[in-house]
């Protein structure tokens, strides 16, 4: 049996195809065409759909999604194993998706998510199995274009992580502003959280996360395919509870 997984995010948008729990299928795109989806349906005989949305609205793939499968997304009444404290819509479908893969590989812990995509994101899973979205910052990219475009001289990069705190040049003073900046304000995030939830498990997950591979302490970093598991997770959960 194929699973059907869509991210739909800000920039891009990510599918992927899970059969048994392995990923046999994964692609991006800048905008999803409908015509592929069927093909990739029909391809892999897919069975349920889970798709989260943090795009533009998109109601023909919704449509078409049902209507060739069973489809699962973060509606009112999805079921979920962990209280989400907050009213529908209030957070993003990523969010939830990411606390659900969370929940999947340590249901007994408090973990701290942090999420490097076009935002930094933030978001508890207590021992209690409560979700608690904390704060939202600029990812890397926008950090960087909000320096092209806001000044006149400083160009857009590709960053390097910095050896030093001392630059040679603009490019690695932007670098070390950026990426050290970033890196700062995780592992700020990551004590202050800690004097709140004991014993906290630290997983951070998203496309800007191989920049700072490594680099932060105590914490468990994940490809960037983190939310497919809380996807498919979230099709596995609603079968069983049906």
């Amino acid at each position: 049996m194929s699973n059907l997984l869509i991210d739909i995010g800000n920039t891009f948008s990510k599918i992927a195809v899970f059969e048994n729990n392995e990923m046999i299928y994964e692609s991006n795109f800048k905008i999803v065409e409908i015509n592929f989806i069927k093909d990739l349906i029909n391809k892999y005989k897919i069975k349920n759909t889970a798709i989260s949305n943090v795009g533009s609205p998109n109601d023909e793939l919704f449509s078409v999604c049902k209507e060739k499968s069973n489809l699962y997304s973060f509606t009112e009444e999805i079921k979920m194993p962990i209280t989400n404290p907050y009213n529908h819509g209030l957070v993003g479908d990523d969010r939830l998706a990411l606390v659900l893969s969370a929940y999947s590989d340590y249901p007994a812990d408090n973990v701290l998510i942090v999420d490097m995509g076009t935002c930094i994101t933030y978001d508890i899973k207590t021992n209690q199995n409560l979700y608690q979205a904390g704060g939202i910052s600029p990812g890397l990219e926008l950090r960087l274009k909000s320096l092209s475009s806001g000044t006149f001289k400083l160009d857009k990069i590709t960053p390097k992580y910095p050896k030093l705190l001392i630059a040679h040049d603009t490019k690695s003073s932007i670098s070390i502003g950026v990426l050290k900046g970033i890196q700062n304000e995780i592992e700020g995030f990551i004590e202050n959280y800690k004097i709140e939830y004991n014993n906290l498990k630290v997983i951070i997950s998203g496309g800007d996360s191989n920049f700072l591979y490594g680099k932060i302490k105590n914490t468990i970093f994940t490809n960037s395919n983190f939310i497919y598991k809380g996807l498919n997770f979230l099709i596995e959960h609603n079968q069983v509870n049906e």
